[in-house]
């Protein structure tokens, strides 16, 4: 009898113990009856007890949704609740007596009681995960296992429960596919932002820029020929006309410098060293240590981007006046190190209090780089960025 069978071994004790009070009651025993009547009243409140617990337990187990199962020594089935049941698509009588060989593909039935001896051996609990293709299709279950003692501690075989977590998984999937669509989507962004810019400033240095240079054109041919009280607000003019093409070359260079796409990632660094030098009275020292071309367009954007927004941070927020600039190569990616003697976040409060770190962490992972900061009051704050020297698919500007 299986111990899946205990309730109705529990109601057929009942049903013995009634019809022994009945047989008793008729036979008139002599002397001793009051005992035997008092035993047998305590023996039906055990029975009556054991029965509610019982009751208790099948309910439990009819209703959990997961499946609850036991199997003796040689891998038969000898509980099993309708849950499980289902989940292997059949019965749970058909289930019993069964050892994994009759219920599931024999690969996967070999597999699954390989563990189990493993788990008699060891005696210790094991929980895995494991996706299979039972009846009704794919299933992914997380199962956890353990032996089966008696109140002797003899082994009795293994017992275990399994939780279907396969609508969780998909959801996962679904999940990291929709975060995946918006990098790209942010990527796409990205380009299209960087090709406006590209595209103002080109309209900027062809068309006020070209203006302003007629402009001084016309003015220096006037000079010569100007009596002596035009001579001063000529040179003011010029002056003027001067600064003006300072402001469009520089307006030119923030919206897309042109050195970046010409000539290389660290010519135009050298270039941001003086821009922020000038704006935000930090000094910039750059090291090269050999460092390599990065060929993709969009890598070398990205990195510019983070290199100048770190930068404004450092001079902005974080107090600094200096900063330490170095290239290196790591295997085939690119480093860039920013060191300064400012206070910014370390890398375990990055997610949750500094938004700009967050950002430019999220930015980097479009073309598979990695940002990391470490930062002390005692050794000001260090950022290193890197990324692939070659995209796997280089993305045109």
């Amino acid at each position: 009898m299986s111990d899946h069978d205990l309730l109705e071994s529990v109601e057929q004790a009942r049903e013995r113990l009634t019809a022994l009070r009945s047989w008793l009651g008729e036979a008139a025993t002599a002397d001793g009856s009051p005992e035997i009547e008092a035993t047998l009243r305590d023996l039906q409140a055990g029975l009556d007890q054991l029965q509610a617990r019982c009751s208790l337990m099948r309910e439990i187990l009819d209703r959990s949704c997961e499946a609850v199962f036991a199997k003796d020594l040689d891998g038969r089935y000898v509980m099993m609740n309708p849950t499980g049941a289902r989940m292997l698509g059949r019965t749970v009588a058909e289930v019993l007596g069964e050892d994994d060989t009759g219920l599931l593909e024999t690969g996967l039935a070999l597999q699954i009681m390989a563990i189990d001896r493993e788990i008699l051996a060891s005696r210790q609990p094991r929980t895995m995960e494991q996706t299979m293709v039972l009846a009704g299709g794919s299933i992914t279950l997380i199962t956890t296992k353990a032996v089966w003692c008696d109140l002797h501690g003899n082994l009795r075989g293994i017992i275990g429960t399994s939780y279907d977590v396969t609508e969780h998984r998909r959801s996962e999937r679904d999940a990291v596919l929709q975060q995946e669509r918006l990098r790209c989507m942010a990527a796409e962004i990205v380009l299209a932002e960087e090709r406006l810019r590209r595209s103002l400033a080109a309209d900027l240095h062809s068309g006020l820029g070209q203006d302003i240079a007629l402009a001084r054109m016309r003015l220096g041919l006037l000079r010569p020929n100007a009596s002596t009280e035009l001579i001063q607000p000529l040179k003011t003019i010029e002056k003027h006309l001067e600064q003006a093409d300072r402001s469009v070359r520089s307006i030119t260079f923030q919206l897309s410098p042109p050195v970046l796409h010409d000539l290389g990632l660290l010519e135009a660094l050298e270039w941001l060293g003086e821009d922020c030098l000038g704006r935000y009275e930090l000094e910039l020292h750059i090291e090269d240590d050999d460092a390599p071309q990065v060929q993709d367009d969009r890598t070398r954007l990205l990195l510019f981007r983070a290199v100048r927004e770190i930068l404004v941070n450092a001079s902005t927020h974080a107090g600094a006046r200096t900063a330490l600039l170095r290239l290196g190569r790591q295997d085939e990616r690119l480093s860039i190190t920013i060191e300064h003697p400012g206070i910014g976040y370390s890398d375990e409060k990055a997610g949750e209090v500094d938004d700009h770190l967050f950002g430019l962490r999220e930015q980097l992972k479009q073309v598979n780089g990695s940002i990391r900061c470490e930062s002390s009051a005692e050794r000001g704050t260090r950022l290193t960025l890197t990324a692939p020297i070659e995209a796997a698919q280089p993305a045109a500007l």
